[in-house]
């Protein structure tokens, strides 16, 4: 028998984790799972429909930057479901497509061995030029709308659309943008009800200056070597019979979507979304002000991330930051709204019916079910950042 040397023997190869067209929220969980237990390739679909469903642009974002952060070096390899002469760029012109790439070290080619990183880094530094350009039909992709700063690739400042280009500032009218937002992916004469555009500005400005300040270093003070945030608005048009194909399969939004049968004026519901997210320690950490352990309770975790809610001030001196998120449940109960939240080892929702009369912000509302199991409060796995999405109704109808 011939010994074969240890040394000899080829390594073991890194596994490819691959997400197919149809993979939504239940497919994109399964898969994080596998980030903590072992190194990993990433591959996602260059053109995934996922990304037209409720916070799935900003669902598989974080996913990316999961993947990439529990990965030295990371991977990422380009699928081969679309044509190789506009796979590239089709994948570069979505959001998820755009922090995966730019999150990678490294992006090889569908063959699985072409290194291509130079001509994507090419592609991303157009991208970005339309994204910072302020022309939102160079920005838009379908019905998606993203305003995204993404910190180690700027080489003239921040996106001047969220921040001022001199001072480095906060955006100081956030409602002029939101305006400028609305008119480009909403068509008016179809609604019935007025868009309070002052109460969504006001959503968008919390949220952010929320972002602002714990997305570029980790719990130590330390810049990442990677980072990104933004907003992500999108238009989402939900027929009554369709309710479950709009879900992608979460029961919870479901229900919501079949709460507004009673009210809607007509088969379809449109929904305004508000995606927020961003690639710092999550909400349970920074409330820790230290990682949150593996043997932590969940219910711990939980009343962390709740209390985030509870503070109604903020450390800084900068009126551009934000007053707390109290404000944003609030708006959220004022106009009927769905929240989904996804940050460390919680997947939490909370929804309000609409036409509330008189509105006040309680306690209760911060009393979040989980996305999954309800009332029962569970472990999902370990994401990177935060990520908040918000549903809007439009246009309901008195």
């Amino acid at each position: 028998m011939v010994e074969v040397k240890a040394e000899t023997m080829p390594p073991n190869p890194i596994p490819n984790d691959r997400l197919k067209k149809r993979a939504a929220y239940l497919e994109c969980e399964a898969m994080l799972g596998k980030f903590a237990d072992r190194a990993s390739v990433l591959t996602v679909p260059n053109k995934w429909p996922f990304e037209a469903r409720p916070s799935g642009a900003v669902t598989a974002s974080q996913l990316a930057v999961t993947w990439a952060r529990a990965n030295d070096p990371a991977i990422l390899q380009l699928s081969d479901d679309e044509a190789p002469e506009i796979a590239a760029s089709t994948l570069i012109n979505r959001t998820y497509g755009l922090i995966a790439a730019a999150f990678a070290d490294k992006i090889i080619g569908r063959d699985g061995e072409r290194d291509v990183t130079a001509g994507m880094l090419k592609l991303i530094s157009g991208r970005l030029s339309e994204l910072y350009s302020g022309k939102f039909d160079q920005m838009i992709h379908g019905q998606v709308l993203p305003l995204i700063s993404i910190d180690h690739l700027e080489r003239d400042g921040p996106n001047p659309l969220l921040y001022h280009p001199a001072t480095g500032a906060i955006n100081s009218d956030f409602l002029k943008l939101v305006k400028q937002a609305l008119g480009r992916l909403i068509d008016r004469n179809r609604l019935r009800d007025p868009i309070d555009a002052e109460a969504i500005a006001s959503l968008f400005r919390e949220l952010f200056s929320n972002t602002h300040l714990h997305a570029r270093t980790d719990l130590s003070g330390t810049l990442y070597p990677r980072s990104a945030r933004g907003i992500v608005f999108s238009l989402r048009q939900v027929d009554h019979p369709r309710e479950a194909d709009a879900a992608a399969g979460v029961a919870a939004l479901r229900d919501y979507f079949l709460s507004m049968r009673e009210r809607a004026a007509r088969n379809r519901v449109e929904f305004l979304e508000v995606s927020v997210f961003d690639s710092g320690p999550g909400l349970a950490g920074r409330a820790n002000r230290a990682p949150i352990p593996d043997e932590m309770p969940i219910k711990e975790e939980y009343s962390l991330v709740r209390q985030c809610f509870l503070k109604n001030h903020t450390t800084e001196n900068d009126p551009a930051h934000g007053l707390g998120l109290p404000r944003v449940m609030l708006a959220l109960k004022s106009c009927g709204g769905f929240m989904r939240l996804r940050t460390g080892r919680l997947s939490l929702y909370k929804a309000f019916a609409p036409g509330i009369e008189n509105p006040e912000f309680s306690e209760e509302d911060l009393d979040f079910l989980d996305l999954l199991y309800g009332e029962q409060i569970s472990f999902h796995p370990q994401v990177a950042g935060a990520t908040f999405s918000i549903l809007i109704p439009l246009g309901l109808g008195s």
